[in-house]
């Protein structure tokens, strides 16, 4: 079945609608935002658990952020890595993530290792480890606690490349999707380690979720697709109210689990809007530059926060610390997106891309057809006259080599990656 799946070219050049869905930058935007809330609300900076009681009943619920952040990624990194090859897709994350976090390594473990700590004080292995955002696969403590939220990410987007790479389809996005529940639900019940490492439980049912609402996007609603934006709901609500979410603390088993049950309901809602259109006129320009602050504001809130808190509480109060907290921040991100994302991005993925076609040029002509068969089609008319005499069975018809000059290098083609679908918001 999955053999007769059309290709992906057979799917439309261009989705229809706005070119960007801008509704995702203001929802990142938002995600983030309330990231931001949470974690400047609960900080024992401020000296003591409950420096705004009555806020933080609201602000409490920001920590579901991080939740909306992996469906939105769901969305659009099956978006992203429509009709890309693996090498590709891949030079796009690497250029989109690196440049802002090495600058969040370097700078946040510079004061971190002169003393302006919020947790503890990192050592040279760490920061290392820390460099290649791998630092969880290796058993070794991120540098802020933010961080734990790329490795799911991370992983995500290895999932993705190897779909990637035996060619993005409609029905193999089902097939990948449903494998994936499976293996999920195999994974809880036999405690295998490398499929809980390889699966990333926490984020998968919002990973899960969001792809299948990018299907729906791109092709309309039909059962799948939908079966799985439920089994994402199911799952994420049993994981969710497993956890003991400290709204059930606070609030009481019954309203706790229903406040949770709410607010994770809500995130899906929200994307299942976005996914049948329903927020296409929201396409304002200056929601992508709400949306380019996202990332480097996830990444320095944390320290910046605290340090601050820290620093301003005792002589300004909580009320005003607490805005002045969250500018500082944002004019971080501004900094970080203008100084850093904005002069490296354009540069790494242009490299990058240099770098996947570098052998181009230099691939041997026999190379190339093993690689690239003649396609189907009529034999070409011969213009050489036939021999005089028949070959015998005996003797080869295959024709000699042919003899270069002493020193003349082989013969090489030229190669040329084809110019691949770019899709919306990629």
């Amino acid at each position: 079945m999955l053999a007769a799946a059309p290709r992906i070219t057979d799917a439309p050049a261009i989705p229809p609608g706005p070119s960007r869905l801008r509704v995702l930058d203001l929802l990142r935007f938002c995600a983030a935002l309330g990231v931001v809330l949470f974690h400047f609300g609960e900080t024992r900076a401020w000296g003591t658990p409950n420096a705004f009681p009555a806020l933080s009943m609201a602000t409490m619920f920001g920590v579901y952020g991080v939740r909306l952040f992996f469906l939105i990624s769901g969305f659009v990194i099956l978006m992203s890595a429509w009709g890309r090859t693996p090498g590709h897709f891949a030079a796009s994350r690497i250029a989109r993530l690196f440049p802002a976090y090495w600058a969040s390594v370097l700078v946040l473990g510079g004061l971190a290792v002169g003393g302006l700590i919020t947790d503890h004080r990192p050592s040279l292995t760490e920061l290392l480890a820390n460099m290649t955002m791998l630092q969880h696969g290796f058993a070794v403590r991120d540098l802020e606690i933010v961080y734990w939220t790329l490795w799911q990410e991370l992983v995500f987007y290895a999932l993705i490349a190897c779909l990637a790479a035996v060619g993005i389809t409609y029905r193999r996005c089902l097939a990948f999707m449903g494998a994936w529940v499976l293996l999920l639900a195999i994974a809880d019940r036999v405690n295998a380690d490398l499929l809980q490492a390889v699966l990333v439980p926490f984020s998968a049912p919002y990973f899960i979720a969001g792809m299948a609402l990018f299907l729906v996007h791109r092709f309309g609603g039909s059962l799948f697709p939908w079966l799985f934006v439920g089994v994402g709901w199911i799952l994420g609500l049993y994981t969710a109210l497993n956890e003991g979410p400290p709204a059930i603390r606070r609030y009481g088993q019954a309203l706790g689990s229903a406040l949770v049950v709410g607010v994770i309901s809500l995130i899906f809602l929200v994307m299942i809007l976005v996914a049948v259109g329903a927020f296409d006129r929201i396409d304002w320009r200056w929601l992508t530059f709400l949306g380019a602050l996202t990332y480097p504001l996830y990444l320095f809130h944390h320290h910046v926060g605290f340090l601050l808190i820290q620093w301003l509480h005792p002589a300004l109060g909580n009320r005003l610390t607490l805005p002045l907290a969250v500018a500082a921040a944002l004019v971080v991100a501004y900094g970080v997106h203008r100084l850093v994302e904005r002069p490296l991005q354009p540069r790494m993925r242009a490299a990058l891309d240099r770098s996947l076609t570098a052998d181009a040029g230099l691939v041997p002509l026999a190379e190339t057809a093993v690689a690239s068969p003649m396609p189907p089609g009529p034999p070409p008319v011969s213009t050489v006259a036939p021999p005089v005499s028949p070959v015998p069975p005996s003797v080869s018809a295959v024709p000699p080599p042919v003899s270069l000059p002493p020193g003349a290098p082989a013969p090489y083609a030229e190669t040329t990656p084809g110019a691949g679908y770019l899709p919306r918001g990629g």
